[in-house]
């Protein structure tokens, strides 16, 4: 009989530490059952198998304590015996489960732990609820975590009063960390902005230095050209020209017949027209004549004669301009001081200035800074991030600038091959005649 308890006691120490030692989340049904056919047996081995699970519990594995408990919390539903046993030591019981003793803090796993404690807090206030009147040990436990180390059992999180505490001081202490981070910041902010202002320009200016903007050119409009003083441009022809009407009065009549006469330095006669009116002749020279003898009414003549007679075909011209949106500079001597400061100024925004910037803004909203401060930085970061697209849609092409360079590194090694050497003392470049 005894070999055979001997036998049992094995094999419940073999099925505790195959299920506590198993790493898997659930225990395995079939060897749970064996288990539990083994402690109905005697009494005995339910004894056996407490002080086995006390000892797994104090493992310094959360995943082996989890494992132990999810045996703990079934047995402890269906032996009186076992639950005598496990509440006559509530306390070291709840200081391996609850983590009520903070200076035993729980083994890691962290989230393991998290969910033994949680797991652990939920049976014990079923089992008070059950058996709290019949066993008054387990109430006194359930009451010392609830009163004293204020558990607060509808916490999800399942958090004791001295770790909200330890929780919020880390929390506190985050703050005031990155409230100090965010002020450094702020006056490094301040005293780079110059410099990033100042790379920003330089960077513009060689964008302006390499494509001209078309928009930056200086055109001044041109009034319409007095006629009288025989000022004529070809700019101002054509916007008269493009004009539908241009050569029309309200009267449907030439606006501009009698001021073009006096284009034409040639001889001048007076004479009447069939009307008794004086106007001016030209001489047969004028190229600004039509085949009207008279200016002032074109009459049936068609207006578009007059601007044929310029070489105009139309009142109104369009300009079509196909402009590539892709630009691509190749990199020679013309250019290579502009490009290679372009090329530092990219480094420096890329290397430097937008980690810097991107960090500034981090801190910030960490501190929870959403004042001008968070703003100027992100104002920095896009303008950075502007100007490295804008160098990259430049598509420089350094080949060429390797080109000239190669050429010029060969000049000098060719220069470098005539060495001066001194003449010595005494050396006759004449060789006498003997």
């Amino acid at each position: 009989m005894q070999s055979s308890d001997a036998g049992m006691d094995q094999q419940l120490a073999q099925l505790v530490e195959d299920l506590t030692t198993s790493g898997e989340p659930q225990l395995d049904p079939k060897k749970m059952k064996a288990l539990k056919n083994i402690c109905r047996c005697s009494e005995e081995h339910i004894n056996h198998i407490y002080h086995l699970l006390m000892s797994q519990l104090s493992q310094d594995h959360a995943e082996i304590r989890l494992s132990a408990f999810q045996i703990v919390d079934q047995l402890f539903a269906r032996s009186h015996l076992f639950r005598t046993l496990l509440i006559s030591n509530f306390q070291e019981f709840l200081e391996l489960t609850v983590e009520t003793d903070h200076d035993q803090p729980l083994p890691p796993p962290a989230d393991v732990a998290q969910k033994l404690k949680k797991a652990a807090i939920k049976s014990v206030q079923e089992w008070h609820e059950k058996y709290g009147q019949a066993y008054k040990k387990l109430s006194l436990g359930y009451f010392f975590l609830k009163q004293n180390k204020k558990v607060d059992f509808q916490d999800v999180h399942a958090r004791t009063l001295a770790e909200r505490k330890r929780d919020e001081e880390r929390q506190k202490r985050l703050d005031n960390i990155y409230k100090d981070k965010a002020q450094k910041a702020e006056k490094e902010m301040k005293d780079a902005s110059p410099e990033i202002q100042s790379v920003l320009t330089e960077l513009e200016s060689c964008f302006q230095l390499l494509v001209p903007d078309p928009l930056g050119f200086a055109v001044q409009e041109i009034e319409t050209p007095d006629w009288r003083r025989g000022q004529t441009s070809p700019r101002s022809l054509v916007q008269v020209a493009s004009q539908p009407g241009a050569f029309r009065d309200q009267d449907q009549q030439p606006c501009c017949s009698k001021d073009l006469l006096a284009v034409s330095p040639g001889p001048k006669t007076d004479r009447r027209d069939s009307d008794g009116e004086t106007e001016k002749d030209h001489g047969p020279g004028d190229p600004l004549k039509p085949t009207s003898t008279s200016l002032g009414v074109m009459g049936d003549e068609d207006p578009t004669m007059f601007l044929r007679s310029h070489g105009l075909g139309s009142y109104k011209y369009t300009l079509s301009l196909e402009v590539s949106p892709d630009v691509k500079l190749s990199e020679n001597e013309d250019n290579a001081a502009i490009i290679n400061n372009l090329s530092d100024s990219f480094k420096l925004i890329t290397n430097k200035y937008l980690p810097l910037v991107q960090s500034w803004i981090q801190l910030f909203t960490r501190a929870g800074i959403s004042d001008d401060r968070l703003r100027q930085a992100i104002d920095l970061k896009n303008r950075l991030e502007a100007a490295l697209e804008k160098t990259k849609k430049m598509d420089i092409d350094f080949k060429e600038k390797k080109k000239w360079m190669r050429s010029q590194d060969e000049e000098e090694e060719e220069e470098d091959e005539f060495v001066e050497v001194p003449e010595k003392e005494g050396f006759e470049p004449h060789i006498p005649h003997h």
